[in-house]
């Protein structure tokens, strides 16, 4: 089990006098990088009356200040002691909800009320500027923070060229009717100690909905993997249906994130969405290259999947990956598709009408 950190202590203590509205007095030996006793007590219920009044904006103004004179004190003691840590530390002792993400020399906190989490959130960042940490509110409210890369900072990464500009990236995740969908905000540094807002990729450039990370490729490169997807042209999709998965990489360049690869994620409900738009389209030599011959493709053309009969859709709790699958058109049409596997790719490998009726 855990200790109790001193500070945690000192902030019960503090919240317990803001329910009774008259602030207890607390030793300041309880914690001599914090801030002052009578000071935090009366920020502490300064901020949960903003919080239960509803007031976000300025709750989360007032909360990430006290996290700022805080890491900043204790930083006087602990010059390498963890931003992240000791956020969570003050934070969990506050009636405030919050996301944390960091990197080197940078933090993101990202607060909400913990009573009405859907009621919005701000996120402020934090960075090193020579020997202080300075804040500042930035764009992003309401999403969820998924990640943070940093780089050209102070203490950041000392091999780092020196043409390697300054900037800060933070991954959010925003709330979209098929789940999730990451978004991609860059800053860089401006003029008065400030940062501004240099970059945004949203759903159509990341992908759509899905996930991602940043990765660190070497001591001087970062880069933004996402997994997503978008619902396929042609096709009927819930979701917790199979989907056309894509892989995407953004290198972080002197210009800021820019595309490297996008790689359709090889499975059999992939092969056949691209096959249906390759038929439709009257595409046959990307057609041919989805089938194990010819003649399956000939068989898929007498059937007359090249034209648009109703919207496709995979049969009620179809796998992803198996050999074997259903598929309906319309209201009316059902068929079994078998696929054959050649090293990663999947290939249509036959087909044959069925019921609609599923076991």
């Amino acid at each position: 089990m855990k200790r109790p950190r001193p500070l945690a202590i000192l902030l019960a203590l503090a919240l317990l006098a803001g329910c009774q509205r008259q602030p207890r007095f607390v030793p300041a030996a309880a914690d001599s990088s914090a801030v002052p006793v009578d000071s935090l007590a009366i920020a502490v219920r300064t901020i949960a009356q903003r919080w239960d009044a509803g007031e976000g904006e300025e709750a989360a103004r007032l909360t990430a200040r006290l996290v700022l004179s805080d890491l900043r004190m204790r930083l006087k003691d602990e010059p390498r002691a963890s931003w992240e840590e000791r956020a969570r530390a003050l934070l969990d002792s506050l009636d405030a909800g919050v996301e944390v993400a960091s990197a080197p020399c940078a933090m993101v906190v990202d607060l909400f009320a913990r009573s009405n989490p859907e009621a919005g959130s701000w996120p402020w960042l934090y960075w090193c500027s020579g020997s202080e940490i300075l804040a500042q509110p930035i764009e992003g409210n309401g999403m969820n923070v998924l990640g943070m890369a940093s780089r050209g900072l102070f203490g950041a990464s000392s091999t780092a060229p020196p043409q390697v500009p300054e900037g800060i990236a933070v991954l959010y995740g925003r709330r979209a009717a098929g789940g999730q969908q990451p978004v991609l905000m860059a800053w860089r540094a401006a003029r008065g100690d400030r940062w501004e807002l240099a970059q945004t990729l949203g759903p159509d450039s990341l992908g759509g909905v899905g996930a991602g990370e940043f990765r660190a490729v070497d001591d001087t490169t970062v880069e933004l993997a996402t997994r997503t997807w978008k619902a396929a042209r042609g096709f009927d999709e819930c979701a917790t249906c199979p989907h056309v998965f894509a892989s995407h990489r953004f290198r972080w360049g002197l210009a800021g994130f820019e595309r490297v690869e996008d790689r359709v994620r090889p499975a059999p409900y992939a092969t056949f969405v691209q096959l249906i738009q390759a038929m439709t389209a009257g595409d046959r030599e990307s057609a041919l290259r989805l089938v194990s011959d010819g003649a399956v493709l000939e068989q898929a053309r007498r059937a007359e999947w090249n034209l648009v009969r109703g919207p496709w859709r995979a049969a009620p709790a179809a796998d992803e990956t198996p050999h074997e699958m259903v598929f309906f058109r319309g209201t009316t049409e059902a068929w079994k598709v078998r696929f054959d596997r050649r090293g990663e790719e999947w290939m249509v490998a036959g087909l044959s009408p069925t019921t609609r009726a599923i076991e």
